[in-house]
Protein backbone atom coordinates (compact mmCIF):
# COMPACT_ATOMS: atom_id res chain seq x y z
CA UNK A 1 0.00 0.00 0.00
CA UNK A 2 2.59 2.49 1.05
CA UNK A 3 4.66 1.39 -2.43
CA UNK A 4 1.62 2.15 -4.71
CA UNK A 5 0.56 5.71 -2.83
CA UNK A 6 4.57 6.69 -3.64
CA UNK A 7 4.08 6.00 -7.18
CA UNK A 8 0.94 7.62 -7.96
CA UNK A 9 2.57 10.61 -5.79
CA UNK A 10 5.62 10.36 -8.00
CA UNK A 11 3.36 9.97 -11.31
CA UNK A 12 1.00 12.75 -10.34
CA UNK A 13 3.42 15.53 -11.15
CA UNK A 14 5.36 13.83 -14.13
CA UNK A 15 1.55 13.33 -15.77
CA UNK A 16 0.21 17.25 -14.97
CA UNK A 17 3.84 18.42 -16.54
CA UNK A 18 3.47 16.42 -19.67
CA UNK A 19 -0.07 17.13 -20.01
CA UNK A 20 0.44 21.00 -19.82
CA UNK A 21 3.88 20.77 -22.57
CA UNK A 22 1.22 19.18 -25.06
CA UNK A 23 -1.33 21.75 -24.36
CA UNK A 24 1.33 24.06 -25.06
CA UNK A 25 2.39 22.46 -27.95
CA UNK A 26 -1.18 21.94 -30.20
CA UNK A 27 -1.84 25.64 -28.90
CA UNK A 28 1.16 27.22 -31.41
CA UNK A 29 0.22 29.36 -33.97
CA UNK A 30 -3.48 30.42 -32.37
CA UNK A 31 -4.37 33.56 -31.83
CA UNK A 32 -4.94 33.94 -27.83
CA UNK A 33 -7.26 36.52 -26.79
CA UNK A 34 -6.13 39.22 -25.17
CA UNK A 35 -6.77 40.38 -21.46
CA UNK A 36 -8.83 42.59 -20.54
CA UNK A 37 -5.88 45.10 -18.92
CA UNK A 38 -3.71 44.93 -22.66
CA UNK A 39 -6.32 46.69 -24.78
CA UNK A 40 -4.37 50.20 -25.39
CA UNK A 41 -5.32 53.89 -23.86
CA UNK A 42 -9.23 54.61 -22.93
CA UNK A 43 -11.15 57.23 -25.11
CA UNK A 44 -10.70 59.70 -22.06
CA UNK A 45 -6.57 59.26 -22.43
CA UNK A 46 -7.23 59.75 -26.13
CA UNK A 47 -8.94 63.36 -25.79
CA UNK A 48 -6.24 64.35 -23.64
CA UNK A 49 -8.54 64.42 -20.56
CA UNK A 50 -6.84 64.31 -17.03
CA UNK A 51 -9.55 62.99 -14.82
CA UNK A 52 -7.70 64.15 -11.60
CA UNK A 53 -7.13 67.69 -12.65
CA UNK A 54 -10.45 67.68 -14.35
CA UNK A 55 -8.98 69.48 -17.57
CA UNK A 56 -7.54 68.71 -21.01
CA UNK A 57 -3.90 68.88 -22.04
CA UNK A 58 -3.07 72.50 -23.38
CA UNK A 59 -3.09 71.67 -26.86
CA UNK A 60 -6.35 69.88 -27.25
CA UNK A 61 -7.67 72.84 -24.68
CA UNK A 62 -6.93 75.57 -26.98
CA UNK A 63 -8.57 73.28 -30.06
CA UNK A 64 -11.51 73.24 -27.89
CA UNK A 65 -11.44 76.89 -26.99
CA UNK A 66 -11.19 77.40 -30.71
CA UNK A 67 -14.18 75.42 -31.45
CA UNK A 68 -15.81 77.10 -28.99
CA UNK A 69 -14.97 80.36 -30.18
CA UNK A 70 -16.42 79.85 -33.59
CA UNK A 71 -19.92 78.20 -32.34
CA UNK A 72 -20.18 81.44 -30.14
CA UNK A 73 -19.24 83.97 -32.96
CA UNK A 74 -21.39 81.74 -35.14
CA UNK A 75 -18.25 81.91 -37.73
CA UNK A 76 -19.57 78.90 -39.62
CA UNK A 77 -22.12 81.11 -41.70
CA UNK A 78 -22.12 84.54 -43.46
CA UNK A 79 -22.45 87.06 -41.41
CA UNK A 80 -25.46 89.59 -42.73
CA UNK A 81 -23.12 92.18 -42.03
CA UNK A 82 -21.40 91.35 -45.08
CA UNK A 83 -24.44 90.99 -47.24
CA UNK A 84 -24.41 95.17 -47.61
CA UNK A 85 -20.46 95.65 -48.04
CA UNK A 86 -19.15 96.69 -51.09
CA UNK A 87 -16.29 94.94 -52.52
CA UNK A 88 -13.86 97.50 -51.18
CA UNK A 89 -15.80 97.24 -47.74
CA UNK A 90 -15.39 93.45 -47.57
CA UNK A 91 -12.07 93.83 -48.05
CA UNK A 92 -11.81 95.98 -44.65
CA UNK A 93 -13.99 93.66 -43.19
CA UNK A 94 -11.64 90.99 -43.90
CA UNK A 95 -8.97 93.08 -42.84
CA UNK A 96 -10.44 93.63 -39.11
CA UNK A 97 -11.26 90.04 -38.70
CA UNK A 98 -7.88 89.36 -36.84
CA UNK A 99 -9.05 91.84 -34.00
CA UNK A 100 -12.97 89.60 -33.05
CA UNK A 101 -10.64 87.64 -30.18
CA UNK A 102 -9.90 90.80 -28.35
CA UNK A 103 -13.35 91.85 -28.54
CA UNK A 104 -16.97 90.66 -27.54
CA UNK A 105 -19.22 90.26 -30.39
CA UNK A 106 -21.04 93.75 -30.36
CA UNK A 107 -18.11 95.36 -29.57
CA UNK A 108 -16.32 93.78 -32.98
CA UNK A 109 -19.97 94.98 -35.01
CA UNK A 110 -19.58 97.86 -33.48
CA UNK A 111 -15.96 98.18 -34.83
CA UNK A 112 -17.08 97.46 -38.21
CA UNK A 113 -19.52 99.94 -38.53
CA UNK A 114 -17.45 102.50 -37.28
CA UNK A 115 -14.69 101.64 -39.87
CA UNK A 116 -17.06 100.95 -42.87
CA UNK A 117 -19.25 104.40 -42.37
CA UNK A 118 -15.93 105.76 -42.11
CA UNK A 119 -14.58 104.74 -45.34
CA UNK A 120 -18.28 105.34 -47.20
CA UNK A 121 -17.44 109.18 -45.92
CA UNK A 122 -14.18 109.74 -47.47
CA UNK A 123 -15.24 107.88 -50.49
CA UNK A 124 -18.15 110.00 -50.73
CA UNK A 125 -15.78 113.71 -49.58
CA UNK A 126 -13.69 112.38 -52.50
CA UNK A 127 -16.23 112.34 -54.74
CA UNK A 128 -17.82 115.22 -54.49
CA UNK A 129 -14.32 117.20 -54.68
CA UNK A 130 -13.65 115.66 -57.78
CA UNK A 131 -17.15 116.68 -59.12
CA UNK A 132 -16.25 119.97 -57.77
CA UNK A 133 -12.84 120.00 -60.05
CA UNK A 134 -15.09 119.19 -62.59
CA UNK A 135 -16.98 122.21 -62.79
CA UNK A 136 -19.89 121.18 -60.68
CA UNK A 137 -21.92 123.85 -58.48
CA UNK A 138 -24.29 121.60 -56.89
CA UNK A 139 -25.72 118.37 -55.45
CA UNK A 140 -27.89 117.44 -58.67
CA UNK A 141 -24.91 118.62 -60.69
CA UNK A 142 -22.97 116.17 -58.67
CA UNK A 143 -24.73 113.16 -59.14
CA UNK A 144 -25.39 113.56 -62.31
CA UNK A 145 -21.95 113.69 -62.90
CA UNK A 146 -20.92 110.76 -60.79
CA UNK A 147 -23.88 108.41 -62.28
CA UNK A 148 -22.06 109.34 -65.90
CA UNK A 149 -18.78 108.45 -64.42
CA UNK A 150 -19.98 104.98 -63.08
CA UNK A 151 -22.03 104.23 -66.47
CA UNK A 152 -18.79 104.98 -68.32
CA UNK A 153 -16.47 103.22 -66.29
CA UNK A 154 -19.16 100.48 -65.98
CA UNK A 155 -19.11 100.37 -70.03
CA UNK A 156 -15.32 100.66 -69.86
CA UNK A 157 -14.98 97.20 -67.89
CA UNK A 158 -17.39 95.44 -69.88
CA UNK A 159 -15.74 96.27 -72.80
CA UNK A 160 -11.61 95.15 -71.38
CA UNK A 161 -13.52 92.10 -70.32
CA UNK A 162 -15.38 90.95 -73.54
CA UNK A 163 -11.77 92.14 -74.94
CA UNK A 164 -9.91 89.37 -72.53
CA UNK A 165 -12.03 87.01 -73.55
CA UNK A 166 -10.87 86.60 -77.35
CA UNK A 167 -8.54 84.03 -77.90
CA UNK A 168 -4.35 83.97 -78.30
CA UNK A 169 -2.54 86.70 -80.83
CA UNK A 170 -6.12 87.40 -82.19
CA UNK A 171 -7.02 89.56 -79.14
CA UNK A 172 -3.60 91.27 -79.05
CA UNK A 173 -3.67 91.99 -82.83
CA UNK A 174 -7.48 93.32 -82.76
CA UNK A 175 -6.20 95.47 -79.32
CA UNK A 176 -3.35 96.25 -81.75
CA UNK A 177 -4.90 97.65 -84.68
CA UNK A 178 -7.79 99.37 -82.34
CA UNK A 179 -5.03 101.87 -81.17
CA UNK A 180 -3.84 102.36 -84.69
CA UNK A 181 -6.67 103.54 -85.82
CA UNK A 182 -7.11 105.92 -82.73
CA UNK A 183 -9.53 103.77 -80.74
CA UNK A 184 -9.46 103.73 -76.91
CA UNK A 185 -6.40 101.69 -75.53
CA UNK A 186 -6.56 99.99 -72.24
CA UNK A 187 -3.88 102.30 -70.75
CA UNK A 188 -4.51 103.63 -67.38
CA UNK A 189 -5.19 107.60 -68.81
CA UNK A 190 -7.49 106.13 -71.55
CA UNK A 191 -5.71 108.16 -74.42
CA UNK A 192 -5.77 107.79 -77.66
CA UNK A 193 -2.47 107.04 -79.92
CA UNK A 194 -2.21 108.23 -83.21
CA UNK A 195 -5.10 110.54 -82.87
CA UNK A 196 -4.84 114.61 -83.44
CA UNK A 197 -6.84 115.39 -80.25
CA UNK A 198 -5.70 115.64 -76.80
CA UNK A 199 -4.78 113.45 -74.44
CA UNK A 200 -5.61 113.52 -70.76
CA UNK A 201 -3.22 114.90 -67.90
CA UNK A 202 -2.89 114.52 -64.24
CA UNK A 203 -4.57 117.70 -64.09
CA UNK A 204 -7.52 116.67 -66.35
CA UNK A 205 -11.29 117.07 -65.37
CA UNK A 206 -11.24 113.58 -64.23
CA UNK A 207 -8.22 113.67 -61.80
CA UNK A 208 -9.23 112.93 -58.48
CA UNK A 209 -7.60 114.73 -55.47
CA UNK A 210 -4.95 112.19 -54.77
CA UNK A 211 -3.87 112.72 -58.67
CA UNK A 212 -4.95 109.36 -59.99
CA UNK A 213 -6.36 109.64 -63.36
CA UNK A 214 -9.54 107.89 -64.11
CA UNK A 215 -9.63 105.18 -67.30
CA UNK A 216 -12.25 106.62 -69.65
CA UNK A 217 -12.85 105.98 -72.92
CA UNK A 218 -13.16 109.45 -75.55
CA UNK A 219 -16.41 108.60 -76.96
CA UNK A 220 -18.09 111.84 -77.22
CA UNK A 221 -19.85 112.74 -73.93
CA UNK A 222 -24.34 113.36 -74.60
CA UNK A 223 -24.44 117.12 -73.61
CA UNK A 224 -28.16 116.82 -73.69
CA UNK A 225 -29.65 117.49 -70.24
CA UNK A 226 -26.39 118.62 -68.62
CA UNK A 227 -26.74 122.15 -66.53
CA UNK A 228 -25.12 124.73 -69.30
CA UNK A 229 -25.61 122.77 -72.31
CA UNK A 230 -28.68 124.96 -73.43
CA UNK A 231 -26.59 127.91 -73.34
CA UNK A 232 -23.83 126.79 -75.73
CA UNK A 233 -23.73 126.73 -79.77
CA UNK A 234 -23.61 124.06 -81.33
CA UNK A 235 -19.55 124.90 -82.04
CA UNK A 236 -19.23 124.65 -78.25
CA UNK A 237 -21.47 121.64 -77.78
CA UNK A 238 -18.53 119.96 -80.23
CA UNK A 239 -15.78 121.33 -78.32
CA UNK A 240 -16.84 120.11 -75.12
CA UNK A 241 -18.02 116.56 -76.14
CA UNK A 242 -14.34 117.06 -77.66
CA UNK A 243 -12.44 117.76 -74.72
CA UNK A 244 -14.84 116.37 -72.41
CA UNK A 245 -15.71 119.51 -70.60
CA UNK A 246 -19.00 119.67 -68.89
CA UNK A 247 -21.12 123.02 -70.24
CA UNK A 248 -20.73 124.57 -66.83
CA UNK A 249 -16.80 124.10 -66.67
CA UNK A 250 -16.56 125.77 -69.83
CA UNK A 251 -18.69 128.52 -68.98
CA UNK A 252 -16.31 129.15 -66.08
CA UNK A 253 -13.41 128.97 -67.92
CA UNK A 254 -14.61 131.43 -70.88
CA UNK A 255 -16.33 134.03 -67.75
CA UNK A 256 -12.69 133.54 -66.14
CA UNK A 257 -10.38 134.45 -69.27
CA UNK A 258 -13.46 136.83 -70.51
CA UNK A 259 -13.12 139.00 -66.83
CA UNK A 260 -9.04 138.90 -67.24
CA UNK A 261 -9.18 140.18 -70.43
CA UNK A 262 -11.57 143.37 -69.53
CA UNK A 263 -8.93 143.49 -66.75
CA UNK A 264 -5.93 143.86 -69.35
CA UNK A 265 -4.13 140.31 -67.29
CA UNK A 266 -4.53 138.38 -70.11
CA UNK A 267 -3.24 139.71 -73.32
CA UNK A 268 -2.28 136.30 -75.34
CA UNK A 269 -3.07 132.86 -75.20
CA UNK A 270 -0.55 131.29 -72.80
CA UNK A 271 -1.17 134.17 -70.12
CA UNK A 272 -4.33 131.94 -69.46
CA UNK A 273 -2.66 129.14 -68.41
CA UNK A 274 -1.72 129.87 -64.60
CA UNK A 275 -5.51 130.48 -63.77
CA UNK A 276 -6.84 126.53 -64.48
CA UNK A 277 -5.65 123.30 -63.09
CA UNK A 278 -6.87 121.61 -66.15
CA UNK A 279 -5.10 120.47 -69.25
CA UNK A 280 -3.65 123.69 -71.24
CA UNK A 281 -4.94 122.44 -74.56
CA UNK A 282 -8.18 122.62 -72.94
CA UNK A 283 -7.82 126.69 -72.02
CA UNK A 284 -6.30 127.82 -75.62
CA UNK A 285 -9.26 125.91 -77.30
CA UNK A 286 -11.85 127.89 -75.22
CA UNK A 287 -9.67 130.57 -75.77
CA UNK A 288 -10.28 130.10 -80.00
CA UNK A 289 -13.38 130.33 -79.49
CA UNK A 290 -13.31 133.79 -77.74
CA UNK A 291 -11.15 134.92 -80.36
CA UNK A 292 -13.68 134.04 -82.58
CA UNK A 293 -16.17 135.92 -80.85
CA UNK A 294 -13.88 139.06 -81.11
CA UNK A 295 -13.52 139.30 -77.50
CA UNK A 296 -9.64 137.75 -77.28
CA UNK A 297 -6.66 138.79 -79.29
CA UNK A 298 -5.60 136.39 -81.81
Amino acid sequence: MHSSSREEKELGPLTASSYTESHVDRSIGIKKPKPLGDEGPSMTELSGYNSKRHEFDPELDERKCRKDFILERNLLYLDPLVKDLSPEERDIYQRYNVFMRYHSKEEHEELIRTVVEEHRIRKRIRDLQEARDAGCQTTTESERYLDQKRKKEAEENARKAKENVLPGPGGKLQQKMNRTKGEPDNSPRGSVKGSTGMELSVRDTFSTTAGHTIANPLDDWDMTGLPGSDLLSTMEQQLCSESRMLPSQYLKIQEVISIKIFEGIITKKSDAHRFFKVDSTKVDKVYDILTRKGIAQP
